[in-house]
């Protein structure tokens, strides 16, 4: 373990992370560009946040959304002093930018945000129009794990893990296969918590479940109709894997969930989807997305994900459209949807430039410099009693204490959850080398654990927690 040196006249900014698999790397770009210009980074953990951030009490904390389940943390921020930032590492989610800035206003804790990037202008508008935000807090950035779509980052991409030309199949189902929860009952209820009617969420399990078994079924069709041809399938990183095991009967089939959905579409010949963003993504790395429609639904489609893709109707079309793309002989795609692939860029994604991460950063910097000498603002709103208890027993019983309690009581959905979104050092330090061998500025970083620098602090943090250090 190392103790962090806390440097007075150096910021301070914790970074959350959320979903290791989709978000690590683009938070290591961001975090390496910080502490290129002399900030402590600090990566925290999703479910550590709690503890860390508390104990080390940074200038500000980039959150990975506002939500109502995180709005007593956010309060509990603002009443230690520490500035409160939003990278919303779920960017559009499937949704539209007005449904989206209505769905973060309700979370009923926005007026006490500090700053708040979106992804795109679209986005951005809808904000402003929404009164999601203030309009001095909110900034348009991209998002830094769009990054490594452009140069100079795209060369630090790892290599898929996979020595063969590949088709990829991305598929989008937590809701019916999910991983960390104890099945669509449960993720019915969640949907209708964010909001959604009951009606309308009994309508989305019972057509996402038929979309599943066909999406499989058609897998294996395709496994049997090009014995010649690689395929992978890479589930969402909320899906269960496991239910994918009847694949690994065909020799050219490979079912993997690990790395990013980049890293995979840029080896990839052509991307099959149904409703899943990674379909822009495709056309940011210039692979050509396969939208398969004819199992598609009104409730379950994303306008977005399915209007960047070339349409297909029916399972002949797809076989057709594989082939003509493995003989690299696809015509070119309508001039309609070449404009919305353009447009959709600026509206959802500011720029694909390689520089969200600079984006992301000045806008840190400015919250700082903006906060800057600000005192314990006691009076922002009181956590949930629930929330005050939580926070009590936090700093009471420590975290070793707390994480005997929870593996004792707590439930296997939550460890579950726990163990998906840890992160490594080794892993971190993986991600740093590249950017570091891609970087032309011939600066290296490497990654620490960080466990505070006395007694009380050590004893409520979790030890998961990574700073970034330079070399020397």
């Amino acid at each position: 373990m190392w103790r962090e040196e806390f440097v007075p006249d150096k910021p301070h900014v914790c970074l959350v992370v959320d979903n290791p698999l989709r978000d690590l790397e683009g938070l290591v770009l961001l975090g390496r560009e910080l502490a290129s210009r002399g900030t402590i980074v600090t990566l925290v953990p999703m479910y550590e946040q709690g503890f860390d951030v508390q104990a080390l009490h940074p200038d500000l904390v980039l959150l990975n959304y506002t939500r109502p389940n995180n709005a007593d943390l956010i309060k509990a921020y603002k009443r230690a002093g520490i500035l409160v930032g939003v990278l919303d590492t779920e960017g559009i989610g499937g949704k539209s930018a007005d449904q989206f800035a209505t769905m973060v206003k309700d979370t009923g804790c926005t007026n006490l945000i500090d700053l708040y990037c979106v992804w795109g202008q679209a986005q951005r508008i809808a904000f402003l129009n929404h009164g999601t935000v203030t309009t001095s807090v909110l900034r348009a950035t991209g998002c830094p794990r769009y990054d490594f779509c452009a140069g100079p980052w795209r060369a630090a991409l790892p290599k898929a893990p996979i020595d063969v030309e590949y088709v990829l199949i991305n598929t989008n189902f937590p809701t019916v296969n999910p991983r960390f929860s104890n099945g669509p009952g449960e993720e019915r209820e969640a949907m209708i918590k964010a909001g959604f009617s009951r009606e309308f969420a009994d309508q989305v399990i019972i057509e996402a479940e038929h979309a599943y078994r066909s999406m499989l079924e058609m897998s294996i069709r395709l496994a049997e109709y090009f014995p010649d041809v690689h395929f992978v399938l890479r589930p969402h990183p909320f899906e269960n894997i496991s239910s994918y095991d009847i694949l690994a009967a065909y020799p050219n089939f490979h079912v993997r969930q690990e790395g990013t959905s980049i890293e995979w579409i840029n080896g990839a010949r052509m991307l099959i989807h149904q409703n899943c963003s990674t379909a822009i993504e495709a056309v940011m790395l210039h692979v050509e997305p396969l939208s398969v429609e004819w199992f598609n639904t009104p409730s379950l489609r994303v306008q977005a994900a399915t209007r960047v893709s070339r349409s297909v109707s029916s399972e002949a079309e797809l076989v057709a459209l594989v082939k003509q793309g493995l003989e690299k002989r696809l015509p070119s795609v309508d001039e309609g949807t070449a404009h919305f692939r353009r447009q959709i860029v600026s509206d959802l994604f500011t720029a694909i430039d390689g520089a969200s991460s600079i984006r992301v950063a000045d806008a840190i910097s400015d919250a700082i410099t903006v906060g800057s000498g600000r005192v314990c603002l006691s009076h922002s709103p009181q956590p949930s009693l629930r929330g005050r208890a939580v926070g009590l027993a936090r700093v009471t019983l420590g975290y070793e204490v707390s994480s005997l309690l929870q593996r004792c009581f707590g439930s296997a959905k939550a460890a579950r959850r726990r163990l998906g979104k840890a992160f490594a050092m080794e892993t971190v330090s993986d991600i740093l080398r590249r950017i570091d061998a891609a970087s032309a500025d011939g600066r290296r970083f490497s990654a620490r654990h960080v466990v505070g620098n006395n007694r009380r602090i050590t004893r409520v943090m979790s030890g998961a927690s990574l700073q970034l250090v330079e070399a020397t």
